[in-house]
């Protein structure tokens, strides 16, 4: 696994990768960013502006901000599923990306999704990561978890 300036982690359940990512950030000095919330708030209102511009405008406007993101340095990045597949090739410079990976049980209760769709999408991130843990919640054994097999990849 190589080593870059800055940790990007994906997770398919939204609250336990945002709490964890946030509190690696904290634990290495470093600055967290969340990338969906810097798309909305450059974007300001995506729904007006889906309506008004249409897909081709909000994608490309989507892709300049994490062009901006994939720069940052000396951060911890938080992405979700959909911004990290459709803008793979932007984010896969970041280098550790780290697959957080939640049961299914856990996310059929926070963000359903169908057990082909689990399956597409953990085998994605299973193969384009460049390390997995398995999570179950945000807890502070999660993050244990988390440190123990970074500090043991790297």
């Amino acid at each position: 696994m190589k080593l870059g300036t800055s940790i990007l982690i994906v997770s398919l359940n939204k609250e336990i990768g945002n709490v964890l990512s946030s509190q690696l950030a904290n634990v290495l000095s470093m600055h967290f960013a969340d990338c969906k919330e810097l798309i909305e708030y450059d974007l300001f209102d995506s729904g007006a502006i889906l309506e008004k511009c249409g897909i081709e405008y909000l994608t490309k406007r989507e892709k300049s901000v994490v062009r901006d993101i994939a720069t940052y340095e000396n951060s911890v990045i938080f992405v979700e599923y959909d911004i990290y597949k459709n803008n793979y090739e932007l984010l896969n410079k970041i280098s550790p990306s780290i697959y957080l990976k939640c049961p299914k049980r856990k996310l059929a209760k926070t963000e359903p999704i169908s057990e082909l769709d689990f399956e597409q999408r953990d085998k994605f991130l299973q193969t384009s990561c460049d390390l997995t843990i398995e999570v179950a919640s945000a807890g502070k054994s999660a993050f244990a978890k988390i440190i123990k097999e970074i500090k043991q990849k790297l």
